[in-house]
């Protein structure tokens, strides 16, 4: 395994937690820590000359890397290489264009498969998987009593996460490109989810571009810019009705300095690592989250927050319609209707014995299925999907 830097130490701890998976799944594992080299490749590549490994797995990173005479990461190893890319893949979409048909690349949503072959072909890549979150940290004791969860989280809500305040990621765009790229928007918004790629293509197909024209899998790389659009505007609306309904909160991430006025009642932690984060989630009752546009799989946040014994309230998702029971284990809300889903929020608030419940349920439901453990035959299944020679 391989991990490099990451915003607030995320793809990190992942990393080590996966680790720490295979581990007890009766796996040697060897960790190279890039971040600790000014020469990642150096590292890589002298790391390949002496190792002997069935399988290298990383985060995001090193799906791209070739040595000076072309060698892959396969190539280097000898062993399948998986791939798991946690943002949006068409954001990355040069690393994904160098990234080796034998690679196996995993999903954090299941229709991001179909971005991904949208614009590179069906026969791009061997295997492509869909790899929800899993949890990250240890369960919480559980509290025998409603009232003793109440009185052993002092945190009443908890929002973890940078602040976005919407802007036009495609400011530089002029001509029909810009108009192609705002009726994106505008359809996208006016729907509760529809994949950035799905909303671009209709617009490019009602234009005459559609899936046969040789241009339509490049203009889809553009599905990029629709991504960061609607999820900075959905969630900078969130964040706006979350600061109206007065609830006390507790605010952690990047960007709030400027921001704080709008919350009758916030206290701010500022910046913190992740692992600060899930301490600050064992004291919450209610930890709030967004998908980051992710509308049919999974962010970390509500699998973190339900083993850190809180519980959550999420924009829906097709994923945790499928995974949870709404009102007993989870509670949704919905973009377009999202007065309801304050509504539902005030109502959290003002009754811990309903957090209580929701967040024991969902804890026993985290652990029983979407824990690193949990997780890991998925990575393992990829890579048997791309066995064989390296190429």
């Amino acid at each position: 395994m391989m991990k490099g830097q990451s915003q607030y130490g995320g793809t990190r701890l992942f990393a080590d937690l996966a680790a720490a998976a295979f581990a007890r799944a009766g796996h040697q594992v060897e960790m190279m820590d890039l971040e600790e080299t000014s020469s990642p490749g150096t590292a890589i590549l002298a790391h390949a000359a002496v190792a002997r490994v069935d399988l290298v797995f990383t985060i995001n990173i090193a799906g791209e890397f070739r040595d000076s005479q072309g060698r892959t990461i396969r190539d280097l190893f000898g062993a399948p290489h998986v791939v798991w890319h946690t943002d949006y893949p068409l954001s990355q979409v040069d690393r994904l264009r160098a990234t080796p048909k034998s690679t196996a690349l995993l999903f954090v949503d299941p229709t991001q498969i179909d971005a991904v072959t949208a614009v590179f072909g069906p026969e791009r890549f061997d295997h492509l998987g869909f790899f929800p979150h899993p949890a990250v940290g240890e369960p919480a004791q559980d509290d025998a009593t409603a009232t003793q969860f109440r009185d052993n989280r002092p945190i009443e809500v908890l929002w973890s996460g940078t602040f976005q305040q919407p802007t036009v990621s495609w400011a530089g765009v002029e001509g029909p490109a810009k108009q192609v790229l705002s009726d994106a928007l505008d359809l996208a918004l006016a729907t509760e989810w529809t994949p950035p790629h799905e909303a671009l293509g209709a617009v490019l197909t009602a234009r005459g571009l559609g899936p046969d024209h040789p241009a339509y899998g490049s203009a889809l790389e553009s599905s990029a810019l629709l991504d960061i659009e609607v999820r900075q505007v959905r969630r900078f609306a969130f964040l706006k009705a979350v600061a109206k309904t007065g609830v006390p909160i507790r605010i952690c991430g990047a960007g709030w300095e400027k921001q704080l006025y709008r919350f009758k009642n916030a206290a701010y932690e500022g910046a913190v690592e992740m692992t600060r984060a899930v301490e600050l989630m064992r004291q919450s009752r209610l930890l709030l989250s967004t998908n980051g546009n992710f509308g049919g799989g999974s962010h970390e946040r509500p699998f973190t927050g339900s083993l850190a014994g809180a519980a959550i309230l999420s924009d829906y998702s097709r994923y945790y319609g499928q995974i949870f029971e709404p009102g007993r284990d989870i509670e949704l809300f919905y973009w377009k209707d999202l007065a309801a889903g304050m509504e539902t929020l005030k109502a959290l608030v003002a009754d811990p014995g309903r957090c209580f419940e929701h967040a024991r349920a969902a804890k026993a439901k985290t652990l029983a299925g979407h824990t690193w453990d949990r997780r890991i035959e998925l990575i393992l299944a990829a890579a048997r999907a791309v066995g064989g020679a390296a190429a």
